[in-house]
């Protein structure tokens, strides 16, 4: 699977190049078909790939990782940094790969706060979710993206230690829902974590699945 992910790259570069970055409520970017329709079904049908390594031990989000180098890949990925970085006018001189996880989340994840991504091992982030679901009829899994109204975050969100700022909501009087991201089939989400980019993953649902491949660059 991929190797024709890397033979993808001309189609996703002009989808990248011809996406604008959004705005409000901060800087993020919403990719309609990142891959060819044709090939979409391969990527989304990524259970049966040997490739991957399951970690099925996450309470509610079953996990496959690509964790096998494979150099044309990881050039591949830092090529697809390099065009995000400059959407994002962000400007770094080290070569950036991509992690790759697929995730299937299902009704016992809970992930229910209003937050920021902050890492520990990194001062910047880029994450790239590409929605695999079958068709329209699970859009309001999409990612809700929120603005902070108030004065002092230090008052208003939680910072663990060893975080560059506050990252998790607690007074949610000063954080406003802006949209909701469809999930919609073969969409990306691309948001660079800053300290204005809140966002919540709705809760699921009953016996609804959420199948999603997680692109993450660490500088």
């Amino acid at each position: 699977m991929f190797t024709d992910i890397i033979k993808q790259y001309s189609h996703i570069e002009k989808r990248i190049k011809e996406s604008e970055v959004m705005l409000d409520p901060w800087p993020h970017m919403f990719i309609p078909e990142f891959f060819t329709s044709d090939f979409y079904r391969t990527v989304q049908e990524f259970e049966q790939h040997p490739e991957l390594d399951i970690d099925a031990n996450n309470t509610g989000r079953k996990q496959y990782a690509y964790n096998k180098y494979n150099e044309e890949y990881e050039a591949f990925t830092v090529k697809l940094f390099d065009l995000f970085a400059e959407k994002f006018d962000y400007a770094t001189n080290v070569s950036v790969p991509a992690t790759t996880n697929f995730w299937v989340d299902n009704s016992e994840l809970v992930i229910d706060d209003i937050h920021v991504d902050a890492f520990y091992d990194t001062p910047f982030t880029i994450s790239g979710q590409i929605y695999l679901p079958d068709d329209l009829s699970l859009r309001q899994y999409g990612t809700k993206l929120y603005k902070y109204n108030g004065n002092d975050l230090s008052v208003d969100a939680r910072q663990d230690p060893g975080t560059m700022h506050p990252h998790s909501a607690t007074n949610l009087d000063n954080f406003e829902l802006v949209r909701t991201v469809p999930f919609y089939p073969n969409c990306m989400l691309v948001t660079p974590n800053h300290v204005t980019s809140w966002h919540c993953a709705p809760t699921i649902v009953g016996d609804d699945i959420r199948k999603s491949l997680m692109l993450r660059w660490k500088v």
